[in-house]
């Protein structure tokens, strides 16, 4: 099993995936930095390039990744699984050709939004991934609810961008700018059934706490409860809209001639946003921890 910092290593340096998260995190204060080396990422945390230093950082950084009682690989395989889910979803939404609407991806096929009941219970999986992944870091129980709302205050760089791509290419572009405003009375209409029809639920379900739907769809809302808090404030902050996350991506991945919809659907079937920038952040935290203890 590769450890943390090797799948770091592994990451793209440039592709849709580096260009989306590029262009949205324009955005975003402090922007993003494309780590994708385990050195620089060492080099960065400590602020220093001494060969030596870095080398001692990184192994015990190897060590704590390796150990079976931390949680560093298990928060990769929810992102992991965030991931592939968003693949299959995506796919299932490719029908006919577009004509076009990005000049870099030609014939891409017609991109047909889901229900927006279910968009707001995929989105519920993704941040009660993003909960489960913050308290395997951290080594807390599933369900600290309060320490993710604090938590999010505290996010930065990869972490923070991938929040504000969470409500832009998960509520904003799929369902309106007033998203964070209607999420609360649209899950409130997810039952069972629909939860089975989203790939996510299906790579999710083993790993949510409490036992059947009914418990997985109470942990889902509380979850989203606490997101919602941070989100709308941050959403507010920045102030985040469809039309502005539409004219940042442009910026880099040239001219969008489709929906908004449409492009919410696009940024799910062929980037990596929440993969890449997952494993970027719990790198960054395990090099954070391991110098510590070096």
């Amino acid at each position: 099993m590769s450890s943390v910092l090797e799948r770091l290593d592994r990451l793209p340096r440039r592709n849709l995936t580096v260009l989306a998260i590029k262009g949205l995190s324009t955005l975003v204060p402090g922007g993003w930095k494309n780590i994708t080396r385990a050195d620089e990422l060492i080099g960065d945390v400590l602020g220093s390039t001494d060969p030596e230093l870095i080398r001692q950082v990184r192994a015990r950084a190897d060590a704590l990744s390796r150990a079976r009682h931390e949680g560093y690989g298990r928060a990769l395989s929810l992102y992991d699984a965030v991931n592939r889910s968003q693949k299959a979803a995506g796919g299932l939404r490719l029908l006919a050709n577009i004509g076009g609407a990005l000049p870099l991806v030609k014939r891409v096929a017609d991109l047909t939004p889901s229900s927006e009941t279910l968009q707001a219970a995929d989105l519920s999986l993704k941040v009660a991934a993003e909960m489960l992944a913050f308290t395997q870091v951290n080594g807390l129980p599933g369900d600290s609810f309060g320490d993710f709302a604090a938590a999010l205050a505290e996010y930065a760089g990869e972490a923070r961008v991938r929040m504000a791509a969470l409500i832009c290419f998960d509520a904003l572009l799929p369902l309106g700018d007033q998203a964070l405003q209607r999420l609360d009375g649209l899950l409130g209409g997810v039952g069972k059934r629909d939860l089975h029809q989203l790939p996510a639920y299906a790579g999710l379900a083993s790993r949510l706490p409490g036992r059947g739907d009914e418990a997985h769809l109470t942990f889902l809302r509380r979850g989203m409860d606490q997101w919602l808090g941070w989100a709308g404030g941050f959403s507010s902050q920045l102030g985040l809209s469809g039309q502005k996350a539409v004219q940042a991506l442009e910026s880099t991945l040239g001219p969008w001639q489709g929906s908004f919809q449409q492009m919410a659907t696009f940024l799910d079937s062929f980037t990596d946003t929440y993969q890449h920038t997952g494993v970027q952040a719990v790198a960054r935290r395990l090099v954070e921890r391991a110098t510590a203890e070096i």
